[in-house]
Order: structure tokens, then sequence, then C-alpha cells
């Protein structure tokens, strides 16, 4: 079996982590769909998962990476902010000077998935308790 090299892009602020290469995906699938929920669907992030991942690179940025679009039925979901934009612009531009420089080494759409997966587990009752 052969070794693969194999890299992840992620921002910083200040030595705090921003975003990463699932985050770039989520940002891409809301640009492209308008909608939180579509792009967790295409990326197989559950929404409680992508909801806590942005309000934590926002609290991290200070400022907010997407805004509700209001409406009713298909007019309403999810748009990028002028800042959503830029950090997308951003990462997916280090993402494609690393894949031209190394080859396509990123996280693959299964890796980035399995991250965003959350499982609810039984909380287990202590010892002697009924």
């Amino acid at each position: 079996m052969a070794a693969v090299v194999k890299t992840k892009v992620w921002l910083e602020l200040g030595e705090r982590f921003v975003i990463g290469d699932g985050g770039l995906q989520l940002l891409l699938g809301i640009a492209r769909r308008g909608s939180l929920a579509a792009a967790c669907k295409s990326i197989g992030w559950s929404y409680r998962h992508a909801w806590g991942y942005l309000r934590r690179a926002e609290q991290v940025l200070g400022a907010s990476l997407t805004s509700a679009r209001p409406g009713r039925g298909a007019s309403r979901g999810t748009e990028l902010t002028d800042l959503g934009q830029q950090v997308l612009e951003r990462l997916r531009s280090a993402r494609a000077r690393v894949d031209e420089a190394v080859g396509p080494t990123g996280p693959t759409r299964a890796e980035i998935a399995a991250r965003g997966r959350h499982t609810l587990r039984r909380r287990r009752r202590p010892r002697g308790a009924r």
C-alpha cells in the first residue's frame, strides 16, 4: 500500500480557528443553493452541526457570514453576507493553490460528511441510580 499525501486548508484569526475545508463546502453550498438546509444535505452535515460551526466562526470573526433571506416558500432561505463571500473566496483560492501545487489532496466528500454528522448518545445513569 502506498502512502498518500493529504492536506487541510483553514483560516485563522489571532491563532483561533475560523473555518476549514468543510466550512468551505458549506459556504459554497449556501451560495449555490440559497439555503443552509440544502447546503447541509449536499455535504452530509447535520443542520445542528452546520449552525454551530457557522456561529463559532462568526464569534471569532465578530461578524456574520450568513443572513436570513425573508419571504415565503422558495423565496426564503440563507445567503452569504459580504464577509461570507470574502471568506469563501479567500479559502477557495487557498485550496486551489494548494491543489495546484501538490494535486487534489484535501479531504474527500465522505471525510467532510463524517465530520458533520452528529449521533445522539444515550446518557448513562450513574451507578446505583434508578
